[in-house]
Order: structure tokens, then C-alpha cells, then sequence
């Protein structure tokens, strides 16, 4: 089952005032037309849209509210390093696709399947889709070779990486966007393919993606720079040929300048992803990668809005590895981020577990998706499971944008091969080892209330 694809729409607002912030951290700002300028500028900025985005909203300034977050978490590295897997060619998908998409079409039209969304309250309803870590480890890489086969649309140069993502497509196909978290760099097509400490991962894997129904990925993480400026600069190509929309990382300081716009159908949504740090490291230049700087983030929403977004949603990859509860970092920041009126959501992943969902002032903290797929081989508990959540936003007749449903499904992954995405049904205990697993993923996403609250598990 594919998706009718159009170009992404990337809608672009003018220049940010960006300078460092602390160590490696970003901070951006720019003034709202109704509001003095913040800290870092001097003079409103000019506002240029493009495309089909309906008027700026007016924003405000709120008092900043600063919270860096740091952790002391350690990398993420299987129980075992198999020798580097090559390949011949380079994969004609990633090479025909112009860079950089038209900026005035829409995402892909939501395909219609057995998941159908909450009714829709209001007058129109956007959902987004939202998965964790994307972790090529080689024993995934090993598996795309055996998976791959006869489909033209993700067999690459020998690799298939669609079987291990197929039984999620249900799920993210039929919402308006689907984001994926682009854990580490790609390398080029023939290689060399590198694992723990330093990842970098066949771009093979991004037609199973766009297959799948994602239409954007983050790529702030603590391996963003595992490549250093080169593998930035060709993660992003290789997504932009394949269609796949990104924020977090950035060629050029102007690119990091434009707030990023997921155009659909029903609503325009603004994405911006960040990250704690980058393993001791930091970037060439500071406007390369996202960190998480609540003012910088607050100013980023702010231009998402004046460039047309109806709605602002931020992935944040943060925490303690292996540990199912947020650290107070994480929960101030969520906090403080979704204080700002210009912030819907957050949600993140880092942890390589599930963590907590919890409802803040009628908006949702999604703390820790786990992983989506990844080979960490019961390395830590719970590093099998994951959350695939659909988040659904709805437009009141006087405009007003709320959450309307907040629905979760539950993931495993076998220790073993092959390794597949299996979801955690009342019906389906997904292999070897995963008898406990759902009632453990409840456990954890319900500890403060989120069932109380309105989310609910999907069992389909």
C-alpha cells in the first residue's frame, strides 16, 4: 500500500538573528510584528512568505522562559559490531529527485486504511503521526540485504529496508503527516557503513520510509555530527531527493533561518527538532545543528507562525538513555515550551525506552517514543519496545486549534531476525519475549494520568 505523493511544501519567513548560545546551543529570535524586538535583534524583520499560507497569525512576546537541558547519557551500542556491509551503486531512487522540493504543493494526501482517526470535532482536523528512533545498526542493515526483493518502489542496490517497517504503515499512512526521527547520518550509497560510536547508515533505508507514509524526519540528535559536516550535508540531500522533509540540522545559516511548514490538506504545521548535545562534540558552526534553547525554540515557533502555520509541534531529543522516567530537564523544558502560545506539542526520543505521556495546561508532553527500529539486542530492559502515537488537532469555528485525540500503539522488535516492527495488540504478542511487554508499555505511558487524561491504545 503506497501514498499519492506531491513535493513538500517548506514555506519560507525571513531571516532569524542567530548567535551562540551557551555551549553549542542556538539562540534565535525574531520579533513579532505586534511586539518589541527579543533579545538578539535590533529591528523587525521582514516577513516573505511563500506558497499558498494563509495570513500571519499574530503573535506575542511572552517573558522568556530559559531551561537548557543537558544529559549525561551514554551512546546507543548493540551487544555486538559486525564487519561494515557495503554496496556497488548509487541507488537511482536518490539520484533522480531534484534537491530541495517546490515549495508550493502539498504533502501526500493521508491513504485511506483500516486506522481511521477519531470523528473530528470541529471544522477541520489535522493528524500527525510520530515514531522513534530510525537506529541502522548492522544487524538492520544485514537484514535489509536478506529482505530485499522484486519491489521497485524500495529495493536499492540490494537492500530492503520496507519489510521491517510494514506492519507501522497502517498507522502512519492514513494520518495527514508522518514524522520519523532520522537518528544518524547516511553515508553514500556503496558506503562505508559505520556503527557505534560513530553511525552512518545506508540511504537505502529512505524509500521504506517514504513507503511507510513519513513525510518528514528530525535529524537533531547526539549522532547528528557523528560525520561532521560532510554527513549533515548529505543526510539532507539524500532526504530532499527522496521527498522527505527535515528540520534540525542545516546546510547553510540561511536554511537554518527558515522555519520549516508541513503543508496539507486540512492545516499547515510548523516542525522544529533540537537536541541536548552531541557527545561531547560540537559543530563547525553554530547554526549547523538545533540544541535545545527554550528562547531559540520559542523564536523559531514565533516565525512558524508568521510564515502561516496553524500549529507548532517540537521533537526533542533528550533524557537519560535506558531510563523509563524524565528527567527533570526534560519536564521543565516541556513545561516551559508549552507555556508559549505558539507551541502545541511536544515529543521526544533519545531514551531508546518509552516513557510518560502527560497533559500539561490542555496540551501534551510525549516525553519518550523508544525505539522504532533498531538492533540494540536486549541491551538495557524495555530498548524492544516502542510508541507510535497519532496525535489529532482540531479547529474550533472561531479558529481555535486544540487537541481532540491523543491514540498510541505499542511496539516490539524480536531480539533476533528477522527483525521486524511488530505492534503489541491484546491479540499479537509479536514473538519471543514480548508476553509482558504490553502491559508494561501501558504502565509507563499511563504513570502520570494520560489515561485519565483522553489517550487511549489503539488495538488494531
Amino acid at each position: 500500500m503506497g501514498r499519492r505523493r506531491y513535493p513538500l511544501a517548506l514555506i519560507a519567513v525571513g531571516l532569524l538573528a542567530v548567535s551562540a548560545c551557551g555551549t553549542g546551543a542556538l539562540a534565535a529570535s525574531i520579533p513579532s510584528p505586534t511586539a518589541p524586538p527579543t533579545v538578539g535583534s535590533s529591528e523587525p524583520t521582514p516577513v516573505a512568505t511563500v506558497a499558498a499560507a494563509a495570513p500571519p497569525l499574530p503573535s506575542s512576546s511572552p517573558p522568556a522562559l530559559s531551561s537548557p537541558l543537558s544529559s549525561s547519557s551514554a551512546d546507543s551500542m548493540p551487544t555486538s559490531s559486525p564487519p561494515d556491509v557495503q554496496t556497488s551503486s548509487p541507488p537511482a531512487s536518490l539520484t533522480t529527485i531534484a534537491p530541495t522540493p517546490a515549495a508550493d504543493h502539498l504533502v501526500a494526501a493521508p491513504t485511506p486504511g483500516p486506522i481511521d482517526d477519531a470523528a473530528c470535532p470541529g471544522v477541520r482536523c489535522v493528524t500527525i503521526a510520530m515514531a522513534g528512533d530510525v537506529l541502522l545498526h548492522s544487524q538492520l542493515i544485514g537484514q535489509a540485504r536478506a529482505d530485499a526483493g522484486d519491489d521497485a518502489d524500495t529495493t536499492v542496490d540490494g537492500m530492503d529496508f520496507f519489510p521491517m517497517l510494514a506492519a507501522q504503515q497502517k498507522y502512519v499512512a492514513g494520518a495527514d503527516i508522518g514524522i520519523c526521527h532520522l537518528e544518524t547520518p547516511l553515508a553514500e550509497p556503496d558506503g562505508p557503513f559505520e556503527n557505534y560510536p560513530d553511525f552512518s547508515v545506508p540511504p537505502q533505508v529512505l524509500p521504506a520510509l517514504v513507503k511507510t507514509g513519513y513525510d518528514a524526519c528530525s535529524t537533531a540528535s547526539n549522532h547528528t555530527l557523528d560525520q561532521g559536516t560532510d554527513g549533515i550535508d548529505r543526510t539532507l540531500d539524500d532526504l530532499d531527493a527522496a521527498g522527505l522533509l527535515h528540520d534540525g540540522s542545516y546546510r547553510t545559516q540561511a536554511d537554518s533561518q527558515i522555519p520549516v511548514v508541513i503543508n496539507t490538506p486540512n492545516g499547515r504545521v510548523g516542525f522544529i527538532s533540537v537536541a541536548y548535545g552531541f557527545n561531547g562534540g560540537g559543530p563547525d558552526q553554530p547554526w549547523q545543528v538545533n540544541t535545545i534553547d527554550v528562547d531559540a525554540i520559542k523564536a523559531k515557533a514565533r516565525a512558524a507562525r508568521q510564515a502561516g502555520a496553524d500549529l507548532v509541534v517540537v521533537a526533542m531529543h533528550a533524557g537519560e538513555e535506558y531510563d523509563s522516567t524524565p528527567s527533570p530537564e526534560q519536564k521543565n523544558t516541556a513545561k516551559a515550551l508549552l507555556a508559549d502560545p505558539d507551541i502545541d506539542l511536544v515529543y521526544g526520543h533519545h531514551a531508546h525506552v518509552v516513557q510518560p505521556m502527560e497533559k500539561i495546561d490542555g496540551k501534551w508532553a510525549i516525553y519518550g517514543l523508544g525505539n522504532d527500529i533498531a538492533a540494540q539486542l536486549g541491551s538495557a530492559p524495555g530498548v524492544q519496545q516502542g510508541l507510535l502515537v497519532r496525535v489529532q488537532f482540531s479547529q474550533d469555528a472561531a479558529g481555535t486549534w486544540t487537541t481532540s485525540d491523543v491514540a498510541w500503539v505499542a511496539s516490539y522488535q524480536d531480539v533476533g531476525a528477522p527483525y521486524r516492527w511488530c505492534a503489541l495488540t491484546s491479540s499479537d504478542t509479536c514473538g519471543s519475549g514480548s508476553g509482558s511487554a504490553l502491559a508494561q508499555t501501558t504502565a509507563v505511558v499511563n504513570r502520570w494520568g494520560a489515561d485519565a487524561d483522553g489517550a487511549h491504545r489503539l488495538d488494531s
